[in-house]
């Protein structure tokens, strides 16, 4: 299994979340995830590492 840096593992959760209608906001070392709406943005959640970014990213992309 290959080892990711945290700056690969935002990356690839940024793109997860641009192919499935959501998108990161990172303020103060804490990562925010959105869904876009017709209506309004939706927040989904917080983590504060990119390792447990991508992995909510992922989970939130497979419940769309």
């Amino acid at each position: 299994m290959v080892s990711h840096t945290p700056l690969q593992q935002f990356k690839e959760a940024k793109q997860i979340a641009r192919d499935h209608g959501m998108y990161v906001v990172e303020k103060s070392g804490v990562y925010m995830v959105f869904r876009k709406t017709p209506a309004q943005n939706v927040f989904l959640g917080k983590r504060s590492s990119a390792s447990g970014l991508r992995q909510f990213v992922a989970k939130c992309a497979s419940f769309h």
